[in-house]
């Protein structure tokens, strides 16, 4: 198991992710709403998840969510802003034009808080998988590090002694 720190850093930051993307539920039209909605409907459960105890199935989740939101909010800023010169006037125009509640100005940084989260929990996820390929490399050899210390100290733990029999 990750350390709880570790995890529960990871659940804080899909939670977040989870709010951020409610926040930008009024930006643009209905099926960015429906969108936005989906990706909250699938960060807050993972965050729960995570908060009270980890499981493979939810670290899996946030890394490909996390990877797919990387590369769709990535591609999104690099084709607005080769098309309307800066990312800044097609966002505005989405805001503006597509139904959304909120100014304008409000969808540049979310955007960017929700690449900053997602960025975050990648990284997370990753450190977990350290620790976790880093814990089962010592289960595989037999020993852990304490008992590789104790040995090449010359000294011995109780289960590793000769067992005498006594007649």
């Amino acid at each position: 198991m990750a350390p709880v720190v570790l995890r529960r850093a990871a659940a804080t930051c899909a939670a977040l992710s989870g709010v951020v993307h409610l926040v930008l539920l009024g930006h643009g039209g209905l099926l960015m709403g429906l969108v936005m909605a989906a990706m909250a409907v699938v960060c807050l459960p993972c965050a729960g998840h995570l908060w009270r105890g980890e499981s493979l199935r939810a670290w899996t989740m946030i890394a490909v969510m996390n990877a797919g939101m990387l590369i769709l909010h990535l591609g999104l800023m690099r084709s607005n802003g080769a098309e309307a010169g800066s990312p800044g006037e097609l966002e505005a125009d989405v805001s503006h034009h597509g139904g959304g509640v909120g100014p304008a100005e409000l969808h540049e940084p979310l955007m960017h808080l929700a690449l900053g989260f997602a960025t975050a929990e990648l990284l997370l996820v990753l450190a977990a998988m350290c620790w976790h390929l880093g814990l089962r490399r010592e289960t595989r050899a037999g020993e852990t590090a304490r008992s590789r210390h104790r040995r090449l100290q010359g000294k011995t733990t109780p289960s590793r002694q000769p067992s005498r029999t006594v007649k």
